[in-house]
């Protein structure tokens, strides 16, 4: 199966970088590479294929993935794939998209779902600069989406700073990511590009930023389909304030647990789970349990929010829709 990994991370976070330091290993054979310039010159890409050479690569240029060009990710990945088959190589061990530092994940995963047949696997990676101060106002939305989405949480030059404390945020705000905090860099690529992507749901839930809230849900006695017709009406209600959602749940007429994820308001197939049903992780930013339970009062649902203010404790917030 090919991993298709989803390299994101906000402007500056030290995303080429980190590609560059896991492509010069031996790892990285079966490699092809996408990298998404919103710009007209193409600097990461040039970069990229001047310190690995011989490395089968393609570029998305003067555009950004997530709103403009799609449809060129789809046909270029295709084209990979298509000229990897006609040498006569087996199929790539892996794809990378190294994205722009603007783009979200969630439209990017929504377009890749029409790569299905192909059964690539998809994970996200996120590049967290250890030496940035607070996200301001403008780049809040988009680096949270980032962080949130990702399966994996890098944390990059840390020769400029100590990233401990930054990784217990990552880890409050992302609580489904596994957070990389390697200070040598080689250790630190192939730990980002190597790692399984985890299976469980945490039951502690802090919130580590006043505007995310982190919510688990208990679904009781509901068939599949108003399982899955209230998540589309919860995507309705929170649009691009949905970050994340993961979890298992036991639908009364299925008779086994399944797996639901979503990245953003991309949601990927339910599959069939037989894991303990843990619940729903949701990540949001600027939402409360107020108001999604308000949104359907009488679908079955028990909300604990834990939430971190900037004044005041964490404090656990229990609603349930009656």
């Amino acid at each position: 199966m090919t991993d298709f990994v989803l390299l994101t991370g906000f402007l500056g976070s030290g995303k080429t970088t980190l590609l560059v330091d896991f492509l010069r290993q031996a790892e990285a054979a079966d490699t092809a590479v996408i990298v998404n310039e919103v710009g007209e010159i193409d600097i990461d890409g040039a970069v990229i294929a001047a310190d690995t050479g011989g490395l089968p690569m393609a570029l998305l240029a003067n555009g950004c993935v997530c709103c403009s060009i799609a449809n060129d990710l789809l046909y270029t990945v295709e084209a990979l794939i298509a000229t990897r088959e006609a040498s006569g190589a087996g199929p790539f061990r892996r794809i990378v998209l190294e994205t722009s530092g603007v783009a979200r994940p969630g439209p990017i995963i929504r377009a890749l779902g029409e790569l299905a047949p192909l059964g690539m696997r998809l994970s996200v990676v996120a590049a967290c600069d250890a030496s940035a101060g607070e996200f301001g106002k403008a780049a809040f939305e988009t680096a949270m989406a980032q962080i949130a989405a990702a399966g994996t949480l890098v944390l990059t030059k840390l020769d400029m700073a100590d990233g401990a404390g930054l990784a217990g945020r990552l880890a409050a705000i992302n609580p489904l990511a596994a957070v990389v905090v390697e200070g040598d860099p080689a250790r630190r690529a192939l730990a980002a590009f190597t790692a399984e992507p985890a299976v469980g749901v945490p039951d502690v839930l802090v919130a580590g930023h006043p505007r995310i809230s982190v919510m688990t849900a208990r679904i009781g006695e509901a068939p599949l389909g108003a399982i899955l017709e209230w998540l589309e009406n919860l995507a309705g209600l929170a649009g691009d304030r949905l970050l994340r959602l993961k979890g298992v749940v036991r639908p009364s007429d299925v008779g086994r647990g399944v797996l639901l994820q979503a990245v953003g308001t991309a949601y990927s197939q339910p599959r069939a789970f037989d894991g303990p049903a843990a619940g729903l992780v949701i990540i949001a930013h600027d939402l409360g349990v107020e108001e999604i339970v308000a949104m359907q009062p009488d679908f079955p649902v028990t909300f604990e929010s834990k939430t971190a203010g900037p004044f005041r404790a964490p404090a656990v917030q229990r609603l349930r829709a009656l």
